[in-house]
C-alpha cells in the first residue's frame, strides 16, 4: 500500500476513499491533494502533529462529499 501520511488512520482513510469512491490524487509540490469528484480539493496532512488531526481530517472529506 502507498503511504500517504504519516499517521496511519488518515492513511488508510485516503487509501479507502481513492480506491472506493472516485477521488483522484495528485501532488503539488510536497504535497498530496485529494480530488473529489465535485471538483472540490482537499490536502492530506502528511505529518500531522496535532491529536485531532484524523477527527479534523475525516470530517473535511464529509464535508465534500455532502456536496
Amino acid at each position: 500500500m502507498k503511504k500517504y501520511s504519516s499517521d496511519k488512520n488518515i492513511n488508510n482513510l485516503v487509501y479507502q476513499i481513492i480506491k472506493s469512491k472516485g477521488w483522484r490524487e495528485y501532488r503539488r509540490g510536497r504535497h498530496l491533494i485529494l480530488m473529489a469528484p465535485n471538483g472540490r480539493r482537499l490536502s492530506v496532512p502528511g505529518t500531522p502533529s496535532d491529536i485531532r488531526a484524523f477527527n479534523n481530517f475525516k470530517s473535511d472529506v464529509r464535508r465534500l462529499q455532502g456536496d
